[in-house]
C-alpha cells in the first residue's frame, strides 16, 4: 500500500511504531485499527481524539468525525481497500486534517504500551 503521509508528526509516529515492532507497515496499522473498531475500532479510546464524537442516536452512537455523520471506521476500511486520502476526501467530504488527525491518534494509541492502558487487550 502506498500511502502518502503529509504530516511529519504522523509519519514519525508511524515509522516509530514500525521500528519498535508494534506493526510492520501502514497496512498492519490499518488492520489493527480496524480490528480495534466498535464494529471493529473500540479498543482505541476514541474519546481522547479531538477530531471525533459519539452521540447516542447519531449513527447509532458510532464514532464519527465531529459535526458529520461519517463514521471513523469508514476511513480505515477505505484505506485498507486501497483508496487514497484524496479519494476519501472527495467521496465523503472530510478534510485531510480530519483524516490525518484520526490516523495520528490511531498510530499513537496502537504504539502505546498495553501496560499504559489497563483495559486494553493485546492486538
Amino acid at each position: 500500500m502506498n500511502l502518502e503521509i503529509r504530516e511529519p508528526e504522523l509519519e514519525r509516529r508511524v515509522r516509530e511504531g514500525i521500528e519498535r515492532g508494534q506493526f510492520r507497515d501502514v497496512e498492519e496499522l490499518l488492520r489493527k485499527a480496524l480490528d480495534a473498531d466498535g464494529v471493529r475500532t473500540a479498543a482505541l479510546d476514541w474519546s481522547q481524539c479531538p477530531a471525533v464524537e459519539s452521540i447516542p442516536g447519531k449513527v447509532s452512537g458510532a464514532w464519527v468525525f465531529k459535526n458529520t455523520r461519517m463514521p471513523v471506521s469508514t476511513v480505515f476500511e477505505n484505506l485498507e481497500a486501497g483508496a487514497s486520502i484524496e479519494e476519501i476526501m472527495e467521496w465523503f467530504d472530510v478534510t485531510r486534517e480530519q483524516i490525518e488527525s484520526v490516523l495520528a491518534f490511531a498510530a499513537r494509541s496502537l504504539a502505546a504500551p498495553c501496560a499504559a492502558r489497563p483495559d486494553a487487550h493485546p492486538l
